[in-house]
């Protein structure tokens, strides 16, 4: 038996620690806690506002918010700082900079329908985002 071998079995470490060492290593740990804090949305904003959003996504400390339509948009866009607030309410790491308010694609009515559209694309190819801010 090495003598690494022999140290790590009579220290046992824990998993938290082992993970936490493993994500430093990779680089990845902020981006994995910020998912973590866009994870705890609907928990966060509560059940009125989880029924008509979704967290889509994370991208830097940006997280992007599925709003189902125009009117709860604008509502959101209004509550930004607030609704920021709440969701990084005592969090030390992982906290969330910024809130996007994207207006949903409406895949589950298109389902229904059987319709497609491109979603989010202009002419050119780009994508277009609504609710910046």
């Amino acid at each position: 038996m090495a003598r690494g071998d022999e140290r790590s079995r009579s220290h046992p470490e824990r998993v938290g620690g082992v993970v936490e060492a493993l994500l430093d290593r990779l680089g990845i740990r902020s981006r994995v806690e910020k998912a973590g804090t866009a994870a705890t949305w609907a928990e966060s904003v509560g059940p009125h506002i989880a029924k008509v959003t979704r967290a889509a996504r994370v991208r830097g400390g940006t997280l992007f918010v599925e709003v189902e339509n125009a009117s709860w948009l604008t509502e959101l866009n209004m509550m930004r700082r607030s609704l920021l607030v709440r969701l990084n309410e005592n969090r030390e790491r992982g906290k969330i900079d910024r809130i996007v308010f994207i207006q949903a694609g409406g895949d589950r009515k298109r389902a229904a329908t059987g319709t497609r559209r491109h979603r989010g694309r202009s002419a050119d190819g780009e994508g277009n985002e609504q609710g910046r801010g």
